[in-house]
This record gives structure tokens, sequence and C-alpha cells, in this order.
């Protein structure tokens, strides 16, 4: 009876010290909040040039990959929505309630030698517009 209450205990320990490391992303760091995009690239898959959209606004967040190039999130061949959760400790982007589709941040958001604000997600670089 007592190792079963020590074990419960420090799994109960180990999950709130996990789950301390997720939070809402606008909280983590607000700089990522905004519209973004990835420069324009041919797909072979889509056999045309696209581009990927990222858009983080509180519930209404969402990413969008090989979307048509002039129109954010139209035709796009994958789509997520959802709240925006960040794992510090994994760096991982999680849309919405699914943990199949975890993008990883690469670089946080920051102002590049162009002056203008970027952010890499699985190496891919993304542009605020």
């Amino acid at each position: 009876m007592k190792n079963s209450i020590s074990l419960l205990f420090i799994v109960s320990l180990a999950l709130f010290f996990l789950s301390c490391n997720v939070k809402n992303i606008e909280k983590y760091n607000e700089e990522f909040k905004g519209q973004w995009r990835t420069a324009v690239f041919y797909s072979p898959t889509k056999g045309d040039s696209i581009r990927n959209f990222l858009s983080i606004d509180g519930k209404d967040s969402g990413f969008g990959v090989a979307c048509d190039k002039d129109e954010p999130f139209e035709e796009c061949l994958f789509f997520q929505t959802g709240k925006v959760k960040y794992n510090k400790s994994t760096k991982g982007m999680q849309f919405g309630n699914s943990v199949q589709q975890i993008r990883q941040v690469t670089q946080e958001p920051f102002i590049n030698e162009s002056g203008i604000w970027e952010l890499s997600l699985d190496s891919l670089k993304y542009f605020k517009y």
C-alpha cells in the first residue's frame, strides 16, 4: 500500500512538471502572434508553385501546407486549426487537440538582417506579412 501511494505521488509529480512545459504560444512568446508565410517554392506533389501559411491568433489559429501561393489557406494539401500550444522542452508546436502533427520550432521569431520578422518551423523559414 505504501509503495503504491509513493508511486502514485511520483507519477503525479512527473505529470505536473511535464505539463508546466506546455503553454499557449502567445503566453510563451507574444512575438509568435500574427500572419506568417513561406517564400514561394515549387511542389512536385501539387505540380505548381505553392507556399505554407501560419496564423497565430488565439482560438482562430491555423497552419496550411502547400497552399495557393497568392491566397492564404486556399487549396492547401494539409490544414490544421485551433489554439496553438508550445512545449518548451521539446520545442513542439501543436494546433488544437491534434497530437499527430506536431511542428518543430527550429528558430523562434526574430528580426532578420533585412528588418523582417522571421521564424522557422521544421527548418522552413516563415516571414511575417
